[in-house]
């Protein structure tokens, strides 16, 4: 059983979340990545927070990191397309192509 995060404790994720994204605008894939990765400590049960250090993973071409953050968004929130869309594009790029279709198929 997984504790409650505490509303403090969420703004503080927020804020890293903004900072992260902040970075990945700006091209800087590594900080971003350290950014997301403070928010996910504070606040691991945020599936966004997971699908966009995958995303950065993805620019950075961390193909095998990109694919656990995502599949770990999606354990988090099925309802998450992005997450179906950043895992798909992983297992593209690692060359699992039916693993990439039944994701794309499972958002149209």
């Amino acid at each position: 059983m997984t504790t409650p995060v505490r509303e403090e404790d969420k703004k503080r994720a927020e804020e890293f979340k903004q900072q992260a994204n902040k970075h990945f605008q700006e091209e800087h894939y590594n900080y971003a990545i350290e950014c997301y990765t403070k928010a996910i400590e504070i606040d691991p049960s945020n599936a966004v927070y997971y699908a966009n250090r995958s995303i950065a993973n993805l620019r950075l071409e961390s193909f095998g990191y990109a694919l656990e953050d995502a599949s770990k968004s999606i354990e988090i929130d099925r309802t998450y397309l992005k997450a179906y869309y950043r895992r798909a594009a992983a297992y593209m790029a690692l060359g699992k192509f039916k693993f990439a279709l039944k994701d794309y198929e499972a958002v149209s």
